[in-house]
Formats: structure tokens, C-alpha cells, sequence
């Protein structure tokens, strides 16, 4: 008999018994990643060696005839063997759950190797694994942060978020790109993404042994471009405008910028600010008012690992308030600002006193069935595009109960108030299908597309109303990627250029202003 035969038979007849096949779904910096071999023996979770490997970004090596795998880091070593208690990382010894195992000709560890902090370290990257849903979230250490674009009147910015000072430089590739280097950046992951808005055709963030670079690839050849360094939080921005013709501008040191205003604790609910009294006294910039969903005593929804809807609400309309103030292109009210019951009534009331522009509701969905997934995005009706949108506003307004008030006596209060709305009604279902599509851009996760129904919360806005569903809190994956940031940064992205398309088919955008933002 063949020697490695003979091994890998031995092993295997070794290997614990009563194992069962199963698979863990993964998701990296937010972003659906393909799933890992495991099984589950004594109580233990084991992988296949091979595919967490090439997850952490290494390169794999089966060595048959000593039993013997080896990942690859860049140069650095980890090397574990089968049957063996202990891993090398880069020449140091790890103490391993149990040891690695053969399986159907397949070497698999224990997860909790990869949990541990001896391979954080050496990863740069951190795992959290939810045992009852089988998931594994990975976020990468990096000194970068993630990619946002947004197009204006005049140009588009793409930015890149710094999370330590970087030196950085930037020249043109041609006439229809621009590199931006950063030396001994780190990435979280690689990125690239068609913007297709005229002036931007694609970029792509990638990484190599000197740093990161962010290439911008332009619509078409010419345009003018900038690079910009902003603060409060630090990120850069390549910023290719429009009209320049053929001359190619860049600014060759970091521009210091004024600080962007500060983000409001958490913890203070926040105030509507008094209507304009005269003319005079009408701002410049639009106003967005953010209602963060539930709260108080109505926890909304309910997912797994005890996760509440109002919290993941909360927790987004904050961060989508912080987008729109680093961007100033328009003044922002929220709703609520910590975990306190707004009646639904309140909350249009805040928008209407504000005279708001634009009312954004932001929701998670539930449903019996856990594979239902994907965000949808709702702008009000009477009627209701089908069944499903009719029971998730019936579960909607259901909070409606918890003041006190018979939701059959409210929806005769508003049926005099709808008949004039229908101005307001056609200017939602365009907000609707602009920030549905500009989500579809930054998400990977399935569009349910736009509809309408009638949420109680939209019906007493005197605006243009949407109610965005972030995703299903109790479709694992959906929760998973909802309870990170990086994912919910560009849920809030395709939000906020939703808001921004709109803005521009008004005519809110002052091009003056645009130049002088940041």
C-alpha cells in the first residue's frame, strides 16, 4: 500500500467520530463571503483548513506524506499538522482546542484557532462566531476604512476613510484615470464598483506589499480632478469634476479643511428646530428629518441573539445623521436620539413643525419564515402593492396600540388628509425608486424592490416619505451584516445618494455650495 494512502486512511479511521457535515455562513467587513466546510465532533467546531485560509488571505499547502498544512501570510508561515496539539505561527508555537483532523482527504482545525488571540494577531484580523445560527463575522484590522461615492452638481466625490494619518500621493494614469497611493496603508478588504454617473465609470481599492491604492477610472477621457483631505472623521477625496475640459487639476498637498459639526450624543433626543418665520430665515440647505423606527416599550421586531429592532433603527439613523453632516449638504433632525417611545403622530408632527423636505423612516423587517431576505423601500399609498406590504404596514402601525389609540378611528382622522396629498404621494414614489436603486448599487443584498402601503407614520408627513427596510432581523445573514458597521455604512451611502438624485431633479443643489463643501 502507498505510504500517504496508508496515512490518510489511518487518519481518517482516527479522525472523532460521530461528525456531521454542516456549513458556516460567513461575512467579511460586511459583505457576504462564501461559506466554510465544517463539522461539528465532541462539542467542536472544525473548518477546512484550506478554505479559512484563502478567508484570511492566505495561500494553502497540503503536504500528504507528513500530514503537514501550510498557509502563507504575505511571507509569514503558519504551519499545523495533523494530530498535533500545537501550530507555528511565524516560527511561535500556538496552543490548538484539539488537534487538526483528517476528513474525506481534507485537513480540518478547530474554529476556535482562528478566534484566538495568537491568530489576531498574526491576521490583523478579528472573528466572531455565533454558534446557534453558525456564523462567522471577520473584520480586518486594517488602517483604511471603506469606500463611499456620491455625485453632486458639479462633481463626484469618492472618498476613503483614514482611521491613523497617512501620507498619500495622487497622479493622473493617462487621461482617464487617477492613483491615489497611500504607502503602508492597510485595507480591510479589496473593493471595486461601477459608478456609471457620467463622470465616474468605476474604482477599485486594492492592496500590495507598499500600501493601498484607489484608482478612479473617469467616464470618459479629460476631466478635471482634485484630491482633498477632510476632518472630523479624517478621510480623502478624489473628486472628479465636471466642465473642466481637457485640463487636468490636481492639488498637490492635502487641502485643510474646516471640522465637520459634531455628532450628537446618543444618548439626547433631538429637538426639532423652530419653523422659519419670515423669508429671510429660510436656510440655504434642505432639511431631512431621520426617524429612527420603534423605541421605548415598542421594541419593534425581534431576531436572533436577542437582537431588537429599535436598537439596529437607532443605531443606523445616527450614523445616516453623521453621512449627512460630513457631506453638509443638508440639515438634519432625528426623530429620536436615544431609546425613547415617539408616538407615530409625534414623529410626522416634528417633520411638519420643522416644515422638513424629506422624512426618511428607517425599519427592519420580520417574518415567520427565516429565509426571507433583502431590503425593500416604501413610500405611502392607501393601498397597498400586495399582501405582504399590507401586513408589514398592519405590524408597522400596530405601535399605534401602545398609545392608547384604535388604529381603525386614526385611519378615519386621515382619509380627508390623504385626498390632498397627491402631490406629496408622486414625490414619494420617486424618492422611493432613487434611493431603492442607489442601495442596489452598494449592497449585496437582495432588492425587493418598491412599494407602497399605507404606513400610519408616512400618511402625517407633509413631505416626500419613505420607510426604508434595512433587511430581515430574523434571516441570519441579513442580522449579521445589519449588527456591522461597514455594512451599514453603505446601506446609509445608498441612502444618502437616494436623497442626493432627488435633490438634484428639485434643483435644491447650489452648485456654489457644492464647490465649498467639506
Amino acid at each position: 500500500m502507498n505510504k500517504a494512502l496508508f496515512l490518510s486512511l489511518a487518519l481518517a479511521v482516527l479522525a472523532p467520530a460521530a461528525a456531521g457535515g454542516e456549513e458556516i455562513q460567513v461575512v467579511v467587513s460586511g459583505r457576504s463571503h462564501d461559506s466554510l466546510a465544517a463539522y461539528r465532533s465532541d462539542g467542536r467546531t472544525f473548518v477546512s483548513a484550506k478554505q479559512a485560509g484563502e478567508l484570511y488571505g492566505g495561500q494553502a499547502y497540503w503536504y500528504p506524506i507528513s500530514g503537514r498544512v501550510q498557509l502563507s501570510f504575505r511571507g509569514r508561515l503558519l504551519q499545523l499538522v495533523i494530530g498535533s496539539g500545537e501550530a507555528l505561527l511565524a516560527g511561535r508555537k500556538a496552543a490548538l482546542e484539539a488537534p487538526p483532523v483528517l476528513r474525506s482527504a481534507e485537513a480540518f482545525v478547530p474554529l476556535s484557532f482562528f478566534l484566538g488571540a495568537e491568530f489576531t494577531a498574526f491576521s490583523g484580523m478579528e472573528s466572531r462566531f455565533d454558534e446557534g445560527n453558525m456564523l462567522l463575522t471577520v473584520e480586518r484590522r486594517g488602517n483604511l476604512g471603506s469606500v463611499h461615492w456620491f455625485s453632486y452638481q458639479e462633481f463626484t466625490r469618492v472618498v476613503l476613510e483614514l482611521k491613523k494619518p497617512l501620507g498619500h500621493a495622487a497622479a493622473a494614469r493617462g487621461v482617464q484615470a487617477v492613483d491615489l497611493s497611500l504607502p503602508f496603508g492597510v485595507i480591510d478588504a479589496p473593493e471595486q464598483a461601477v459608478v456609471g454617473d457620467g463622470l465616474v465609470q468605476s474604482y477599485t481599492l486594492s492592496q500590495d506589499a507598499r500600501g493601498a491604492h484607489l484608482s478612479v477610472r473617469f467616464a470618459r477621457p479629460g476631466l478635471g480632478w482634485r484630491v482633498r483631505e477632510f476632518s472630523e472623521p479624517r478621510r480623502l477625496a478624489v473628486e472628479i469634476l465636471a466642465g473642466a475640459g481637457d485640463r487636468v487639476a490636481a492639488v498637490p498637498a492635502p487641502l485643510a479643511l474646516a471640522p465637520a459639526a459634531p455628532a450628537l450624543p446618543a444618548a439626547q433626543a433631538v429637538q426639532a428646530p423652530p419653523p422659519p418665520t419670515s423669508e429671510a430665515s429660510v436656510p440655504q440647505r434642505r432639511r431631512i428629518v431621520i426617524d429612527a423606527g420603534h423605541g421605548g416599550k415598542d421594541p419593534g421586531a425581534l431576531g436572533g441573539r436577542r437582537a431588537r429592532e429599535k436598537d439596529l433603527n437607532l443605531t443606523a439613523a445616527l450614523e445616516l445623521a453623521q453621512v449627512l453632516r460630513e457631506e453638509k449638504t443638508f440639515d438634519v433632525i432625528l426623530t429620536r436620539g436615544d431609546d425613547t417611545f415617539v408616538p407615530l403622530a409625534e414623529r410626522s408632527r416634528m417633520a411638519n413643525d420643522a416644515r422638513a423636505d424629506i422624512f426618511v423612516s428607517l425599519h427592519c423587517n420580520a417574518n415567520r419564515n427565516r429565509k426571507e431576505h433583502g431590503f425593500e423601500v416604501y413610500s405611502v399609498s392607501e393601498n397597498a402593492t400586495d399582501p405582504e406590504a399590507a401586513r408589514l404596514a398592519e405590524a408597522e402601525n400596530a405601535s399605534l396600540e401602545l398609545e392608547g389609540k384604535s388604529p381603525a378611528d386614526e385611519e378615519a382622522a386621515l382619509i380627508l388628509r390623504a385626498m390632498s396629498k397627491t402631490e406629496n404621494i408622486n414625490a414619494s414614489a420617486e424618492l422611493a425608486a432613487l434611493v431603492s436603486r442607489d442601495l442596489g448599487k452598494r449592497v449585496d443584498l437582495t432588492p425587493r424592490g418598491v412599494k407602497q402601503a399605507a404606513f400610519y407614520v408616512l400618511r402625517g408627513t407633509d413631505a416626500p416619505a419613505i420607510l426604508v427596510e434595512m433587511g430581515f432581523v430574523t434571516n441570519r445573514r441579513d442580522q449579521a451584516k445589519l449588527g456591522t458597521q461597514a455594512y451599514r455604512r453603505r446601506l446609509l451611502d445608498g441612502v444618502y445618494a437616494g436623497l442626493l438624485d432627488y435633490a438634484k431633479r428639485q434643483g435644491w443643489l447650489d452648485p456654489a455650495q457644492s464647490r465649498s463643501k467639506g
